[in-house]
Order: C-alpha cells, then structure tokens, then sequence
C-alpha cells in the first residue's frame, strides 16, 4: 500500500452480528448503508490529527478511506454479484481475502456475519454498548424487513457519500440529506427517529437498555467534542489523551 498504509495510525471498533440466512447478507447490508453516517457521528472521536485540530469529527474515517477497498461498501444485488466481486479481484492480484476489502460494512463469511466497520475509537465501555445495540438491533430490524419482502435499498450514491461526509466533518451537528431533493434534517433527530424504531427489537434481543445510551451520547456529545472542549477550556493534547484513559478505564 505504501504512503496511504505508513499514514495508518488509527483506531476503530468492528460490531460483529451473526446473520442466519446467508441469501439475505447483501440485502441486510445495502439497507444498513444509509445508516453509516449516525453510527460515524455518534462514534467520532478523531478531531486532533499531528498535532492540529483538523476540523473533522472524525479525522480517522479520511485517513482509512486512503486505502483502495476502504470506504463506503459496493452495493451488490446478490450473494452471486459479491462472489463475483471477489473472484475478479483476487483473480487481478489486487486481494487475496475478504480481509482485504475494508468497506464501512462488509459480510465475513468465515464469522457467519456481517461486519460494521465504520465508527471511530470509543473511549467509554458505555458507548461500546450503545453502539452495539444499535449494530444489532439495526441488523435484526433489517433482517427482518428483507424476510418481509421489502426492497432494502439503499440511498442514492451521492447522497450517501455526501451523508457520510457531513458525518466525518460536522459528526453529531451534521444536517443530513433525508430524500432525492435534497431535503435535510439534524442528525440528532434522525438518530433519535432510528432509536424509536428499533426499541422494540432491542427490547426482544435483551439491549433495550444499552440502546438508551445511544440517546445519551447525543445528550452528552461524543468523543470528539469532549476533547474539542477540554482543549478550549485551557487544556492541551496530554490533557486530551489523560482523559481518553480515564475514560476507558472507567468500566460502569
């Protein structure tokens, strides 16, 4: 990879969810792609990259998409078009496993799941459980309009790349792009519109209350503003990385 892989000191958290039916992967994960900019926002946690303050959210999304296979994820129709997919990349030398495709969201055959790979570093055990309720709630709930029959596709590919963007700049203050003209809405009432919905299956699956704490993370900010507002009351980037291991150290 060479200049874009040296770049890559970063850090990210994957959500593993076990799907059952393999013929639904690539429908589960082509409805899941509209949601990639809540699960950014709500995990950004890179604003400071060398010493600055990028003026990103989340500066480690841009970092990664660098590489060839990073980045938003192909949106294919069937299990047939991903082996496809496969076969000639791996066929032209350009990978040698599905480890090497490094889209936001991914199925991995070995695991029997599929695979979110988009949110930052998460510095607080409580927002890993959020945002793993929120994966696995979001999964189901996708799992189960597929089975119903509804065509899980997902947003236009300017939209979404747009979407993603504001995510990765304005993280939580985003206004995202809600339909095909353009219309937008604060990211925070979509989230919280996502949460209504899926609190019913969190419910089923035992995480209803680790869901909830997707709702504090917009009451209390994310990562990212939490550091942005320990260096504007006067502290610098030790202070910012003292904190960071207070936080993970903090299990409750």
């Amino acid at each position: 990879m060479g200049w874009p892989a040296q770049r890559l000191q970063i850090f990210g958290v994957h959500f593993h969810v076990g799907v059952k039916h393999g013929e639904r992967v690539l429908a589960i994960s082509n409805g899941l792609a509209g949601y990639i900019p809540h699960l950014l926002a709500l995990s950004a946690s890179s604003p400071f990259w060398e010493k600055r303050d990028t003026g990103l959210a989340s500066s480690r999304s841009k970092v990664f998409e660098a590489l060839p296979t990073a980045g938003l994820p192909e949106s294919l129709k069937d299990w047939a078009a991903f082996e496809r997919f496969m076969t000639t990349l791996i066929s032209a030398g350009a990978l040698s496993t599905i480890r090497e495709v490094w889209w936001d969201i991914r199925p991995h055959p070995d695991f029997g799941t599929i695979e979110l790979r988009m949110c930052d570093g998460l510095p607080t055990l409580r927002e890993v459980t959020a945002l793993a309720a929120l994966s696995q709630s979001l999964v189901t709930w996708m799992d189960q309009r597929a089975e119903a029959g509804e065509d899980l596709h997902p947003p236009s590919d300017w939209v979404l790349r747009q979407n993603k963007w504001r995510a990765a700049r304005y993280g939580i203050e985003a206004e995202l792009i809600v339909d095909e003209e353009g219309t937008t809405r604060p990211l925070p009432d979509t989230v919280r519109d996502l949460v209504d919905s899926v609190r019913p299956i969190a419910a089923r699956l035992g995480c209803g209350e680790e869901l909830e704490g997707v709702l504090t993370i917009l009451d209390e900010g994310p990562s990212y503003l939490r550091q942005r507002r320990l260096v504007e009351s006067g502290g610098d980037l030790r202070a910012v990385v003292a904190q960071l291991v207070d936080d993970m150290a903090d299990t409750r």
